[in-house]
């Protein structure tokens, strides 16, 4: 038996700041972002002042102050209790497993597509591509944190930051070589056209900055959580925002906005910027890169959810079998089972009559669940600071103005989340998904079914727990916290 905060520490503030980054960038969104022209900076800036800087500011003070495995299950438990922690971590990794089959099928169409585009047509192709990413991403995970954190500053390095720069160099030397920018500069096109803003998107536009909390879930693997957290989470902010702000807008000065339309993709939109650089040879080594991004950024997701729900398995929700800890301390079992589902869900996903309405639906209904995890997140965080003692306080990262400081930034984050969790029941103009009322009711239904689960488990735990109030697990007694090993 071993425990599970006897390892040793290996994660930085730089391995953090990388983890966060790999995490939260979506580069699929880019030639989307860069079709708006100039208006990506105040869309981009309106989601950076209402989600991406508070999100940050409220994960650098839970995490200094809550330095304990299980992240935001652990937060948002210790401030509402077992049932609502419990209920976050269900819908962080329900997020997450109906999430990977539309990530992993992306990657799986774009290589197929790459290699021969005939071949993009062949379902069973595409599905087993899929599904040899979705297990090859499990064993990776299975490896421990020391060999995800390794492949994720790879991608986020290679896959994301490298490419970001030569997009941002060569979108300079197009504007040093005196060629026209493909979008109007005048001050009246900053402000986007509310028409062309489809409301559905708008929670799409704020979860493109969501994420930052997936570092919290290896407070356990990082060496100094004081000093590192907000250090990391700072350095993150300020890579994400101008990396993906000046690479949308390096890719919207080169290609005509026509030519970059809502359904372009990454592929068809890195081709057209270096087809007019002359320069095509390029475009499928740079596919392949941010390829390997967003398949690092799987694993990072793969892995941390699965970290809480160990807790939430140890605190009794779950059966002892989902608490087990491979010699890499790596919660083994819940990554098999979270590959089944997924493997399901994937193979669904391509057999589909409209596989682009299933990508939408999955994709949805996955900000959905997270929207209701960062509504949670924010409340805990007002709640944390009434909690809070002043010997606490001084020993841990504080958002600054005291009580109303919090609550402003609090209440921005869930007020923002809550908008965009009722938008996102409007389905986008661009995407065929049927009949409105079928649309809405697949979407309401799944949320509710997705919910029931927990609900039931929580009224299960509640009855238990009156037979047998001592809990299994306490944060304040992480001695106790020993996960079951192989001989």
């Amino acid at each position: 038996m071993a425990q599970l905060d006897g390892k040793s520490k290996i994660l930085g503030p730089f391995a953090l700041a990388m983890l966060a980054v790999i995490a939260v960038i979506d580069l699929r969104s880019l030639p989307l972002m860069a079709s708006y022209g100039l208006s990506a900076i105040f869309i981009y800036s309106l989601a950076g002042l209402l989600f991406l800087i508070p999100g940050g500011l409220v994960c650098a003070e839970l995490s200094t102050h809550l330095q304990h495995p299980g992240g935001m299950y652990l937060w948002i438990r210790e401030a509402f209790g077992d049932g609502a922690g419990f209920l976050a971590i269900w819908l962080e990794w329900l997020n997450n497993v109906i999430g990977f089959p539309a990530s992993v099928s992306f990657i799986a169409v774009t290589l197929t597509y790459l290699y021969d585009p005939n071949l993009v047509q062949h379902k069973f192709i595409i599905l087993g591509l899929t599904l040899t990413i979705l297990w090859t991403t499990t064993f990776i995970c299975t490896r421990g944190i020391e060999t995800t954190s390794r492949l994720n500053i790879l991608g986020a390095l290679l896959g994301t930051t490298i490419p970001a720069f030569i997009f941002i160099i060569m979108g300079v030397g197009w504007l040093m070589g005196g060629k026209p920018l493909q979008f109007d500069l005048s001050w009246g096109k900053l402000i986007p056209n509310l028409q062309t803003l489809n409301p559905g998107f708008f929670a799409a536009i704020i979860l493109g900055f969501g994420g930052m909390q997936i570092i919290s879930f290896h407070t356990d693997d990082v060496k100094n959580p004081r000093r590192d957290y907000p250090r990391a989470i700072w350095a993150a902010i300020s890579l994400i925002f101008s990396m993906t702000l000046f690479t949308t807008l390096a890719i919207a000065a080169v290609v005509p906005q026509q030519q970059l339309t809502l359904v372009s993709g990454l592929v068809s939109g890195i081709e057209r910027f270096f087809n007019a650089f002359e320069m095509p040879w390029a475009a499928s080594a740079f596919v392949l890169l941010l390829i390997f991004s967003l398949f690092t950024t799987l694993n990072a997701w793969f892995l941390g959810p699965a970290k809480g729900l160990v807790i939430a398995a140890h605190n009794g929700f779950l059966p002892r079998y989902f608490s087990f800890l491979n010699r890499k301390q790596v919660p083994a079992n819940i990554l098999v089972l979270q590959a089944l589902i997924a493997s399901l869900v994937s193979t669904l996903l391509v057999f589909m009559p409209d596989i682009n309405a299933g990508f939408w639906i999955l994709l949805n209904l996955s900000s959905q669940s997270a929207l209701m995890v960062y509504i949670l997140i924010f409340s805990s965080a007002i709640k944390h600071r009434y909690l809070r003692n002043h010997q606490q306080a001084e020993s841990a990262y504080q958002i600054p103005g005291g009580k109303r400081g919090i609550w402003l930034v609090g209440g921005i984050g869930i007020v923002t989340c809550a908008i965009a969790l009722l938008t996102s029941i409007i389905p986008p103009t661009i995407i065929k998904t049927g009949d409105l009322r079928y649309y809405e009711t697949i979407l309401i239904g799944s949320n509710l079914i997705f919910l029931s689960i927990p609900l039931a488990i929580i009224y299960y735990y509640s009855k238990r727990r009156e037979k047998a109030p001592q809990p299994i697990f306490s944060t304040n007694k992480l001695e106790g916290f020993k996960a079951l090993q192989p001989e």
